[in-house]
């Protein structure tokens, strides 16, 4: 019930709040992209990260962001819909706005990355959700050779390091010893994928 009163409209907003707050990490995402080409976006990992310096902002600060009217008709929307769920105390509202907005960051990462990711990453992906205990390193290489002699023009300045990076990088496969396996934020983008109509073929 809570959904359907509060998932139709909550997104623009608790977006905007999501940019306000962590305009710094996004500023400094953005900066890592070293190339945009047809075939995706790719992000430089510094040799050495320092720890980020979060940009504190207040709530007149958030709230005097610019802002334009269909956000504010949107706000007013969720507002209403928001008085009509009987919230018993503001931590519950604050939960569930939390939920909202932590839902909301997922699916958008989620849909970014299903418009950049190669095939044979999601192939790899597929294949790892069907173990029990990952794959050694010389599959996800196999995997990747094939990929290279299939998409010669994708992968002429694209090694296997940055191939498994990417995955590596956004959360999907972690490393355990000599082997990769899928992490539970990789299953949840493979079920994304299929809830979003997605999972279609893909070059690379």
């Amino acid at each position: 019930m809570i959904e359907a009163l509060v998932w139709p409209g909550v997104s623009l907003i608790l977006g905007l709040v999501a940019i306000g707050a962590f305009r710094g990490p996004l500023v400094r995402k953005i900066d890592r992209i070293t190339r945009a080409t047809k075939e995706g976006i790719s992000f430089e990992q510094p040799q050495v990260e320092s720890k980020p310096k979060g940009d504190t902002l207040s709530f007149d600060d958030l709230m005097k962001q610019p802002i334009s009217n269909a956000v504010l008709e949107r706000e007013k929307f969720i507002s209403g819909k928001l008085r009509e769920i009987a919230f018993k105390t503001d931590a519950e509202r604050i939960a569930v706005l939390m939920r909202a907005l932590a839902s909301v960051g997922v699916d958008s990462d989620f849909y970014k990355v299903a418009h950049v990711i190669f095939g044979s990453q999601v192939s790899f992906l597929v294949q790892l959700s069907g173990t029990q205990q990952g794959l050694p390193k010389q599959v996800a290489v196999s995997r990747y050779t094939d990929a290279k002699l299939a998409f010669p023009e994708i992968y002429a300045t694209r090694s296997f390091e940055q191939w498994i990076g990417y995955l590596l990088n956004i959360n999907l496969v972690r490393i355990d010893g000599d082997s990769y396996d899928i992490t539970q934020h990789g299953s949840d983008f493979l079920k994304y994928l299929v809830d979003a109509r997605l999972a279609h073929d893909r070059n690379g």
